[in-house]
């Protein structure tokens, strides 16, 4: 219930009190308003203010679109009307400058994101792009399966002989062949294409499994991993299991029998989360794509 004597004093303080700018560390738009808050979605943000205390705080509309590291002045607004009509002001941020810079400084590490076939790694990580925007870039991947119709992944194809000569030299760094029944399918990372995007000043993400992550971790050290595990909905390992096998079917691009062969990767891969629990920073299941992406973004955001 809203204590009207309360928030006449919380107005008359943010009247008084010095009004700081700040940046945005992270946002996201509510399109379902709450009672009180109107019919138009609005955009809330985390925002670092000029003494470093962060605060959470609705973004005025018609302005710069939000973006992270742009720079926010306060204004005071209303933000929602009580129910008796009565009108309760605090302050919004404008959006006055975007920062092409990144907010924090990459200091040599990979953001990992593993997890089973049909969790969500693909999805996950294009939304994760768009919100890193110009700081981070996704790792190339070389394989040497063929290329196919619809690949979303930046695989680097090459042949059989071409892969283990990559390996022999050193360039190939992290390593695994994936079960198939109708073609050679290894998958690796060249460290060449990591430091490339160090050299950016950008932060390098890596759609990864357990053995490439190992491989990983054993070449460029532990500290050098931000390693999210992402996880189906399901309260044990067969109730998550039956959420892979029904988002494999329902994405429609795997026969039965390429299901059931990457339902056994799967069996394996949410055993490997306990098996090596010690190479993952952070489980997070993936119940809701968008609060997911918001927590893996926020992980890598607050690594500085």
């Amino acid at each position: 219930m809203d204590r009207i004597p309360s928030l006449h004093r919380r107005t008359k303080a943010l009247q008084h009190a010095p009004l700081q700018s700040g940046l945005i560390l992270s946002f996201t738009t509510v399109r379902h308003p709450p009672s009180g808050f109107g019919v138009e979605p609005y955009t809330v943000a985390l925002i670092e203010l000029q003494n470093g205390q962060r605060v959470l705080a609705q973004l005025t509309r018609n302005t710069m679109p939000p973006a992270i590291g742009a720079t926010v002045v306060p204004h005071l607004r209303k933000i929602r009307t009580m129910q008796n009509g009565l009108c309760v002001n605090d302050l919004k941020y404008e959006v006055v400058m975007k920062k092409t810079e990144p907010i924090f400084t990459v200091t040599s590490y990979v953001l990992a994101v593993s997890g089973p076939s049909g969790v969500g790694k693909t999805t996950i990580t294009r939304s994760l792009m768009s919100l890193f925007a110009s700081y981070a870039e996704q790792v190339p991947i070389v394989t040497t399966r063929k290329a196919k119709k619809g690949d979303s992944e930046p695989y680097t194809h090459v042949s059989e002989e071409k892969f283990e000569a990559m390996i022999a030299s050193g360039d190939i760094i992290s390593h695994t062949a994936m079960p198939s029944a109708s073609e050679s399918r290894r998958y690796g990372y060249r460290r060449k294409d990591i430091e490339a995007i160090w050299v950016k000043g950008k932060l390098p993400i890596v759609v990864t499994e357990i053995h490439l992550l190992t491989g990983l971790v054993k070449a460029l050290g532990r500290r050098a991993i931000l390693s999210c595990g992402l996880l189906p909905p399901g309260h044990s390992r067969r109730s998550m299991l039956s959420a892979l096998l029904h988002r494999l079917r329902t994405r429609g691009r795997d026969t039965e029998e390429q299901i059931e062969e990457r339902l056994k990767i799967a069996e394996a891969d949410l055993r490997a989360f306990d098996d090596h629990a010690h190479l993952f920073d952070h489980l997070i299941v993936n119940d809701s794509l968008e609060t997911c992406v918001e927590a893996v973004h926020e992980i890598a955001v607050m690594r500085r």
